[in-house]
C-alpha cells in the first residue's frame, strides 16, 4: 500500500478519533485546576504536541454542556488587565468522580506493561514510516 494511502487511512482514523476525545480533554484540562477558555484551550494543545486543538465555539459548547449536566461549575473573576471578567470553570466534585471513573475503565488498561509495550512498538512503527 503506498504511503499516501497509507496517511490518509489515518487522517480519517484521526478524524474520528478526536471528536470522542473532547470531553476527555477539556475534563483533564479542569481536572488540572481552575482555568478560563483559553488556559483550557492551550493545556489541550501543549498536552497533544499540538496535535489537538478546538475552535472556540466547541469548546463554550462543551463547558456549557458539563455545567448542565454538574461536572463543571463556573465563576466569574475580575481579569487582571481590568478587562471584562473573565469565566472560570472548574471540576465540580462528580465531575472529579466522572473523570476517575472514565479513566480507570478506559484509560488504565492502556497502562498495563504489556499494553505499554505494543503501544510502544506500533509508534516505532509509525516513525519508520514517517521517515
Amino acid at each position: 500500500m503506498s504511503n499516501g494511502a497509507i496517511d490518509e487511512l489515518v487522517a480519517d482514523w484521526n478524524d474520528v478519533y478526536k471528536k470522542g476525545q473532547l470531553t476527555l480533554w477539556v475534563l483533564l484540562a479542569v481536572y488540572d485546576g481552575k482555568k478560563y477558555a483559553a488556559q483550557i484551550s492551550s493545556f489541550m494543545s501543549e498536552a497533544t504536541n499540538g496535535e489537538f486543538e478546538v475552535k472556540e465555539q466547541s469548546l463554550y459548547r462543551a463547558l456549557r454542556r458539563f455545567d448542565d449536566m454538574g461536572l463543571v461549575q463556573i465563576t466569574l473573576e475580575e481579569s487582571p488587565n481590568s478587562g471584562p471578567k473573565r469565566k472560570y470553570f472548574q471540576l465540580t466534585e462528580v465531575g472529579e468522580t466522572v473523570v476517575g471513573k472514565f479513566v480507570m475503565l478506559n484509560i488504565a488498561p492502556l497502562l498495563q506493561p504489556h499494553i505499554m509495550k505494543l503501544l510502544q512498538s506500533a509508534q516505532l512503527k509509525g516513525q519508520t514510516h514517517d521517515s
